[in-house]
């Protein structure tokens, strides 16, 4: 009897459950390093301060609402000086702005046109004179693609970096 209540109790009751093995996520994709993320890409001068980074043809399309206003902008390089690469020009269709690099202090690459860039720095307005227009038509490949000669009401917009990042072009 022992052995017939023995086996009703064991028919009885429910085999001890085996813990499952915990879940295992498989691990996620590794990020590229930050400096193998960086490494097609060139610095000169300052290091950037802000995070918004806007699309050429937004300071482009409206660059009086910039003015004196410090932006990061990212878009084409359509042009470089070629005697320093003391400034080059951005371009988004047929609307382009110069950027110069504040106080001379930096230059970019002279082979970057075709590139890509992001810059970080001030707009501003000049009044052109016929000196200046010269003076950049002697550094320029292409005088007559310079934003100067598409100015109306004899001013024109620039950039005054503070800082540039090139694409390495492949």
């Amino acid at each position: 009897m022992t052995l017939l209540l023995l086996g009703l109790l064991a028919c009885d009751s429910q085999p001890a459950a085996t813990p499952e093995p915990p879940a295992v996520e498989a691990p996620a994709p590794e990020a590229p390093a930050p400096e193998a993320a960086q490494a097609d890409w060139t610095e000169h001068g300052a290091a950037f301060t802000v995070d918004e980074v806007l699309p050429a043809s937004a300071l482009l399309d409206d660059p009086a609402a910039f003015v004196d206003k410090t932006v990061r902008v990212e878009g084409r390089v359509a042009e470089v000086c070629q005697k320093k690469g003391c400034w080059m020009v951005l371009a988004e269709g047929d609307k382009s702005m110069r950027v110069l690099m504040k106080d001379h202090a930096f230059s970019v690459p002279k082979d970057g046109a075709g590139g890509h860039c992001q810059v970080e720095g001030r707009v501003t307005v000049r009044e052109l004179d016929a000196e200046w227009v010269e003076h950049l038509a002697s550094e320029s490949e292409d005088a007559e693609a310079m934003p100067e000669k598409q100015a109306q009401d004899n001013k024109v917009y620039e950039l005054e970096a503070s800082g540039v990042r090139m694409h390495k072009a492949g």
